[in-house]
């Protein structure tokens, strides 16, 4: 259904280096919903990391990219230099909303290649890490602001308390998720415990791998299995935990899948009786979004916004960022799953009215095509 005066309105996003994980899940999720209500869509950047069946998929819907080829990407100043040049020769002008997603210096060149009736919008992804970084910049430069959490929001408000700043989560599916069956007691088998995301320091899914076999000596962990699903991006991290897996005989307890597409998730997560994020830093992880929408509950240490996701919801903990603290309230669910205290559906009945795509789709739709009214700006 079309929103009053919204037809045929036109986007630009401003997506830098196309970044994988949950800014590639959002803005697929986002341009596939923006081509069906007939608006056109381009999306600008320096460089593409994302999954190739994503780019054929929004390709075949109708959106338009302008980012260099990936041989010129692969050299960072040409691949800059050629999008600074194609850009100006296609400039987002006659756009409803300008929408830059993460911190980037590209996000300044298009607002002033879009011109002054375009609004820009900064949406910060992660969290600030203080006024002096490049994210402070873009917040500054660009018109109104996203955060996706509370938390995230008054960090934002503190360094611009003009700027208009509202809050959004990211998208994680394309429709209402169905709620998930009942699951039973765990009872005494092995707990199937996941990891999913980018392996990542910050992320410690390294500490888990190291750790695994003393945590796994609590009695409600005995056992437990652990399944990282994700890759490296290139860092190295991956072969080394394979190294550390096979050299200490813990193939049998720890499993690196490798990297996993969004259509996926779903699969893996039936699979699964908890997922882990231990992070030392986030914004508001798509991963523990999704995990509770298919019914499987998390501990998770509340980095960024993440303490937001256990509020008056019983089925998962939020722990402290301190891995004691992490490590006590995994083996406080752990135990809620062998006594069948965690409830499926009622996990699903929490996120899907706050997070789940028909409350967080018509905000965006909001966002980005009658951005002056829901922004609160002064009409032209």
């Amino acid at each position: 259904m079309q929103m009053a005066g919204c037809l045929n309105k036109t986007v630009a996003i401003s997506a830098g280096t196309l970044a994988p994980g949950g800014v590639e899940t959002h803005v697929r999720i986002l341009s596939l919903m923006l081509r069906r209500a007939g608006h056109p869509v381009t999306i600008y950047g320096t460089s593409c990391h994302w999954q190739p069946e994503t780019m054929q998929q929004l390709k075949q819907a109708g959106v338009q990219f302008l980012i260099p080829p990936r041989w010129l990407a692969a050299v960072p100043k040409p691949g800059v230099l050629w999008a600074s040049i194609r850009w100006r020769l296609s400039a987002p002008s006659g756009v409803a909303s300008l929408y830059g997603i993460g911190a980037g210096r590209s996000h300044g060149l298009l607002k002033r290649l879009a011109g002054p009736n375009a609004i820009s919008i900064y949406h910060e992804i992660v969290s600030l890490p203080g006024p002096k970084f490049k994210a402070a910049d873009c917040l500054r430069l660009l018109d109104v602001a996203v955060a996706n959490s509370q938390l995230v929001a008054r960090e934002m408000a503190a360094i611009c308390p003009q700027k208009p700043i509202r809050v959004i989560p990211f998208l994680t599916a394309e429709k209402t998720t169905p709620a998930p069956a009942p699951r039973p007691a765990a009872g005494n088998r092995p707990l199937q415990v996941g990891y999913l995301g980018r392996l990542e320091k910050r992320k410690r899914p390294d500490v888990l791998v190291h750790e695994w076999t003393r945590m796994t000596a609590r009695p409600s962990l005995a056992l437990a299995i652990l399944h990282l699903h994700g890759d490296d991006g290139g860092s190295g991290l991956r072969g080394e935990l394979e190294s550390y897996v096979a050299a200490n005989g813990l193939a049998g307890r720890i499993q690196l899948h490798g990297g996993y597409s969004h259509s996926q998730l779903p699969e893996i997560l039936s699979k699964l009786d908890l997922v882990l994020l231990p992070s030392k830093w986030e914004g508001l992880p798509l991963v523990l979004v999704e995990a509770m929408q298919q019914g499987v509950p998390f501990v998770a240490t509340a980095a960024g916004g993440t303490a937001e996701l256990g509020q008056d919801n019983p089925d998962v903990i939020v722990t402290a960022t301190e891995w004691g603290a992490f490590e006590a309230g995994l083996a406080e669910v752990a135990a809620r799953l062998r006594a069948g205290q965690v409830d499926a559906v009622r996990l699903h009945g929490w996120v899907e009215p706050r997070y789940g795509f028909e409350a967080v789709a018509k905000q965006w739709r909001a966002a980005l095509l009658e951005t002056r009214a829901f922004f609160g700006l002064a009409k032209c």
